[in-house]
């Protein structure tokens, strides 16, 4: 490869960056120069025609890609409008890592709906695209509703909870666009479902699928965001997750734990050893009128059984028969329900 070749490539990956874009290719020169940075590894193809430094691409998150993705597409193809997970993404929408492993796009018919490029097309009609983090999407209602229907629920109220927590739209005016939609929709009663089931208080995607389980499971509705007082700093505030009170007025807390809040700088104050007592703090003053506090990682919260069997230890309500099948047992049991200190 020339030095002229090297300096062009670079140059024109560097502008995609900055666009957080794939850099994309037309037939000639260039395309050939990146098709050999593909073969020594120096580049990634993510899709045909599109490209990224192979470092870079590795320490991106799957939302991440979905955006330098849909970034270099619209380049390739201008007349393109992006529909379902991906248009949720560039709505700024809370989308699970694992429902965005292919691009979804308008297509203009019925037809064959997946390609071997990892492209879904998708017959969306009756809408006019607008333009959201400078790719051509289908607007904001729509993306939600065929997020909730082709989505299962946990995840597609994943993506309704952060459309009403963003202030991008509102619960009734979501339930109204559904029941207006007409022409036989595929998952509409599962995509109405949800939207009744939306709530605006969740703060991030996780929150939302737990709350989902939690349902499917059989248990009843917690209050969000409920906040306790600090009994030490009159009119300081702390919110916690999930709530449930009981009829003898026993409270039961319920708190998803993420782990980048002890890891994250920008979240721990410095330090894991900073977040961990800034935690055990906010739980001392939290529980002085000794309610039950229940503690999940995602990953438990994912493990069907082990909820289950965590919430009915800790005496959360049940109100309705479970949606879902339960497993026998717990798949992982990470920590101990002994651990959690309830006698």
């Amino acid at each position: 490869m020339s030095k002229m070749g090297d300096r062009e490539v670079d140059i024109f990956l560097r502008e995609a960056e900055r666009r957080w874009a794939c850099l994309e290719s037309h037939p000639g020169h260039l395309h050939r120069l990146l098709e050999r940075r593909v073969q020594n590894g120096e580049l990634v193809s993510p899709l045909p025609r599109l490209y990224a430094r192979a470092d870079l691409w590795h320490s991106l998150n799957p939302t991440m890609r979905t955006i330098f993705i849909a970034h270099g597409l619209q380049k390739l193809h201008p007349d393109w409008v992006f529909c379902g997970t991906t248009a949720a993404v560039m709505h700024g929408l809370s989308v699970s890592w694992g429902a965005q492993g292919k691009i979804e796009v308008v297509g203009t018919s019925e037809g064959r709906r997946v390609r071997a490029s990892g492209i879904v097309r998708r017959y969306v009609r009756g809408e006019t695209p607008v333009t959201s983090f400078e790719v051509q999407v289908t607007p904001l209602l729509r993306t939600v509703f065929d997020c909730m229907r082709h989505l299962g629920f946990r995840e597609g109220l994943a993506v309704a909870d952060s459309a009403l927590h963003l202030g991008l739209t509102t619960g009734d005016a979501l339930c109204t666009y559904v029941r207006d939609m007409r022409g036989g929709y595929l998952g509409i009663e599962q995509a109405l479902r949800t939207a009744q089931f939306a709530d605006p208080r969740p703060e991030n995607g996780m929150e939302s699928i737990a709350r989902a389980t939690m349902f499917e499971l059989g248990f009843a509705r917690p209050s969000l965001q409920v906040p306790f007082a600090d009994p030490m700093s009159p009119g300081r505030t702390y919110y916690v997750d999930y709530c449930w009170t009981l009829p003898d007025g026993t409270i039961i807390i319920g708190e998803l734990d993420g782990g980048e809040k002890y890891v994250n700088p920008l979240m721990s104050g410095g330090s894991p050893a900073t977040a961990m007592r800034r935690e055990r703090r906010r739980e001392s003053r939290i529980t002085i009128d000794r309610p039950r506090i229940v503690r999940f990682s995602p990953e438990e919260a994912a493990d069907i059984a082990y909820l289950d069997r965590l919430l009915e230890t800790f005496g959360v309500p049940r109100d309705h028969k479970p949606l879902i099948a339960i497993p026998a047992g717990p798949q992982s049991e990470l920590v101990p329900v002994e651990a959690y200190g309830l006698k």
